[in-house]
C-alpha cells in the first residue's frame, strides 16, 4: 500500500514536475557553493592582479591560506599585522590603480580571513564596520584582540542611547555577555572555506524545497476527494485505519528520503570540490557576533537537524490541512503563508516580533540566524528562539500525526 501511495503521488504530471523542480534546487545549491555566485570566496587573484576561478584556484588559495594555520595568539597576531604593514607599503599596495591595488590584495589572500577579524575587533563600535580599519593597526595584543569583542558588546548594551539598551532586559543581557565570554579562545585558524560556502548557501534547499514537495503533500489526503474515489476509499476493509496510516507514512517517509538524499548531495559535491578542511574553525571567523560558541561542522550538523525538523512541520501541517478541507489549493497555499508571513508582521509591534522568531523558517534558515540576538525569557531563563524551536516543532510534528489521523478517518463519504 505504501508504494501504491508513493506511485500516486508521482504518477501525475505535477508529481513529476515537483521531482524536476526539487532536483533543480539541489543543483543549483551545488552550483552557488562552488562557484561561490553569491559571494567572493572561490576566487583567486593572481600575480597578474587578475581573478582566477576553477579548482587551480581553490588549490592555491587552500595553499595559501593554510600558510597561516594555527593559533591566532600573540605570535600569529603580530606576523599578521606585521605582513599587512610590509604588503601596504610596497608601491602596489599603495597604487590607486585597480590592478595595482588587485596585487597587493593578492598577497594578502592567505591570512585575508585573519585580517577581517582584526577589523572587526577593532572596530569603532559593535555595529561600526571598516574594511581597512586593520591597515592603522601597528601594534596588536591578543588580550585586546578578544577582549574587543566583549568591550564592545557591553557598551553596546548599556548604552541608554542605543535601542538595545531597552530592547534586552537586564537579565537577557547577563545572557549575551555569558555567551561571550565563555568562548575558547584563542582561536585556530585553517582554511575553511568549504564550510562557509556550505553553510552560506544551505538554506535553499530546506526553504525552497518543502515549497515544492507541498503541492505533493497537498493532494495525499484531498485528492481522495478531488477524484471522487472516496466512496470506494471508505468502502474497503481496511480504509479507514491502515490505508490512513499508510497516507501519513508515505508524505513523512517521501519527505525524509527528498531531504536527507538531497543535503548529503549538497554536502558532498560542496565539500569535495571546495574542500573539507576549517571543520574545527569557531562560526565566529565567518559570524563574528555570533551567540553560539559552536565550530563550523556543529554548525551544519545543528542546520541540518533544524531544515529536517522545519520541513517535517510543514509536510505534517500541509496534510492536516489537506484532510481537515478536502482541498488541495487550501493546502498547498500552508507552507507558502507561513515562510512569507513573517516579512508582513516584524516590526507591528513587541509581541508580533516574538511571535516571528519563533515561526518554522527560523529553524529553514538556521545559518542566517545565527548572528541575531532573538532571545525569549521563560519563568526567568533565558532561550534563543532556535533553542525553543527545536523541541517544540519536534513535539508539533508528533501530535499532529495522530491528529492527521482521527481528522481522515472520520471523514464522511461525499
Amino acid at each position: 500500500m505504501l508504494r501504491y501511495e508513493l506511485k500516486k503521488m508521482f504518477g501525475t504530471f505535477g508529481g513529476k514536475l515537483a521531482l524536476i523542480l526539487y532536483a533543480a534546487i539541489v543543483v543549483l545549491s551545488c552550483w552557488l557553493s562552488t562557484t561561490g555566485a553569491l559571494n567572493v570566496g572561490t576566487e583567486w587573484v593572481n600575480e597578474q592582479g587578475e581573478h582566477e576561478t576553477g579548482l587551480s584556484a581553490i588549490h592555491k588559495m587552500q595553499d595559501a591560506q593554510n600558510q597561516w594555520e594555527g593559533y591566532l595568539d600573540q605570535d600569529m597576531l603580530t606576523k599578521v599585522i606585521q605582513e599587512n604593514t610590509r604588503i601596504n607599503a610596497t608601491p602596489e599596495g599603495q597604487s590607486n590603480k585597480a590592478q595595482q591595488s588587485n596585487i597587493a590584495y593578492g598577497w594578502k589572500q592567505g591570512f585575508i580571513p585573519i585580517r577581517e577579524l582584526i577589523n572587526r575587533s577593532y572596530s569603532s563600535g559593535f555595529r561600526s564596520y571598516d574594511y581597512y580599519r586593520a591597515d592603522g593597526i601597528s601594534v596588536i595584543k591578543e588580550e585586546t584582540f578578544y577582549a574587543n569583542r566583549i568591550r564592545q558588546l557591553k557598551d553596546w548594551l548599556y548604552d541608554k542611547g542605543d535601542v538595545a539598551y531597552d530592547l534586552y532586559t537586564e537579565t537577557e543581557k547577563q545572557y549575551i555577555i555569558g555567551q561571550y565570554e565563555s568562548l575558547e579562545t584563542p582561536f585556530y585558524f585553517e582554511y575553511h572555506d568549504g564550510w562557509y560556502q556550505l553553510l552560506e548557501n544551505g538554506g535553499f534547499i530546506p526553504s525552497l524545497g518543502i515549497l515544492i514537495l507541498g503541492f505533493l503533500m497537498a493532494g495525499i489526503f484531498s485528492n481522495e476527494f478531488k477524484w471522487k474515489a472516496d466512496a470506494v476509499y471508505f468502502s474497503t476493509l481496511l480504509g479507514r485505519n491502515k490505508a490512513t496510516a499508510v497516507k501519513i507514512k508515505a508524505g513523512l517517509l517521501l519527505i525524509t528520503i527528498l531531504y536527507w538524499g538531497a543535503m548529503l548531495i549538497y554536502s558532498f559535491a560542496t565539500l569535495g570540490y571546495l574542500g573539507f578542511g576549517g571543520a574545527g574553525c569557531v562560526v565566529q571567523f565567518r559570524v563574528w557576533k555570533s551567540l553560539y560558541n559552536i565550530t563550523m561542522w556543529q554548525a551544519w550538523v545543528l542546520a541540518l537537524i533544524c531544515g529536517y525538523i522545519g520541513n517535517l512541520f510543514l509536510a505534517a501541517l500541509t496534510m492536516f490541512i489537506s484532510a481537515k478541507t478536502r482541498s488541495s489549493v487550501i493546502a498547498v497555499t500552508t507552507p507558502f503563508v507561513i515562510m512569507f508571513i513573517p516579512s508582513f508582521l516584524q516590526g507591528m509591534a513587541d509581541w508580533l516580533d516574538v511571535v516571528v522568531t519563533m515561526m518554522p523558517v527560523t529553524l529553514l534558515e538556521f545559518y542566517q540566524h545565527l548572528g541575531t540576538f532573538n532571545l525569549i525569557t521563560v519563568f526567568g531563563k533565558v532561550f534563543r528562539t532556535v533553542d525553543l524551536c527545536i523541541p517544540l516543532y519536534t513535539v508539533l510534528t508528533v501530535v499532529l500525526i495522530p491528529v492527521i489521523y482521527r481528522e481522515f478517518r472520520r471523514k464522511q463519504i461525499a
